[in-house]
């Protein structure tokens, strides 16, 4: 029997250097590893380049001065407009960008997955990803604890030499030092099992020179294995596995809870500023030792009001209707 790769939150995020390149999985404000982005602003994880986008748990990471540059299509906090700390950042040009298509990072995922340093593709052809006044490539590679993780050119174009049918796009792979991915379940040995969206954390995983896996509950591997179809990721690309109840707060887990909105709402609002930023991380991350320490903060009434009611995966809006109309009765 293979050994178990349980850790403690702790000692998965020591895994991580500082310089690395790291990919967090999920999407915008769906099952993103904040947890483990919480713990490594404690650590002070510093020079980090992050990938694919800079949404709220890489927008905290920015602001705590983790980062040194991002190589991404997308920044925003979804319904609160853009991500607060990195438009601050990148205006005092404290952070590096570099734009990459939001399909190129999908492609160059699948190519480093498949074991090939490029794919050929037409994305982004015509727009400004392409413009060398924006290639910021040369410069991450210089920052980067392991210069070989970023490309030595953002892309190449030559004319299709099999059909003829004009320019393509080399498109480089998506090299990771480190993926951090959240998920629903997970085996001792690592198995990895997604509800809900995958975005293109099964192609990350395999782009990786090392993997933590945090999961709502740790399962035994054979219970996976008895739906092996249902499995999104395997053991044997997986280092540390830590167990993290909420885990992915205040994001959504499908399953097992919904989006907590005014949480968002609120950051978005006070890290608007320096000041506000810094109080907002004082208050919810530094002063917290721990996620036990975070949800205890939070309080049970509050997470309780965001568990997912079956058979949806979510929370209904019927749901939080009722919530707050037993809230007004039991306010008279």
């Amino acid at each position: 029997m293979a050994s178990s790769k349980v850790v403690s939150l702790k000692e998965a995020v020591q895994e991580i250097q500082d310089g690395d390149v790291v990919f967090l999985g999920g999407l915008i404000d769906c099952r993103r590893p904040m947890a483990a982005v919480y713990e490594m602003v404690r650590q002070k994880k510093r020079g980090l380049i992050l990938l694919a986008e800079c949404s709220l748990a890489e927008d905290i990471l920015v602001g705590a001065g983790c980062v040194a540059a991002w190589r991404g299509c997308y920044t925003g906090m979804a319904s609160f407009g853009l991500s607060p700390a990195t438009q601050r950042k990148i205006e005092h040009e404290e952070l590096i960008p570099d734009e990459i298509g939001h399909i190129d990072i999908i492609l160059g995922a699948m190519a480093a997955m498949a074991g090939s340093s490029f794919v050929a593709t037409r994305v982004t052809l015509g727009s400004d990803v392409l413009n060398p006044s924006y290639d910021r490539t040369a410069c991450i590679r210089n920052l980067a604890r392991n210069p070989d993780t970023i490309p030595r050119q953002k892309f190449v174009l030559l004319e299709d030499p099999f059909y003829g049918q004009g320019t393509v796009k080399l498109q480089p792979a998506m090299r990771i030092d480190v993926a951090v991915v959240h998920v629903q379940e997970a085996g001792e040995e690592g198995t990895a099992r997604i509800q809900g969206s995958l975005a293109f954390d099964h192609y990350a995983v395999h782009a990786a020179r090392k993997v933590i896996i945090t999961a709502e509950r740790v399962v035994p591997e054979e219970y996976l294995r008895r739906d092996p179809n249902r499995n999104q990721i395997p053991a044997t690309s997986v280092d540390v596995v830590v167990e993290v109840p909420w885990g992915g707060h205040p994001s959504q887990v499908p399953g097992f809870y919904d989006v907590d909105m005014p949480y968002i709402r609120d950051y978005s609002v006070r890290a608007r500023t320096e000041e506000g930023f810094k109080n907002w991380l004082d208050e919810w991350v530094v002063s917290l030792p721990s996620r036990e320490a975070y949800l205890d903060k939070l309080g049970a009434a509050r997470l309780e009001k965001l568990r997912s009611v079956p058979p949806f995966g979510y929370r209904p809006r019927r749901a939080h209707e009722a919530d707050e109309n037993r809230g007004i009765r039991e306010a008279y």
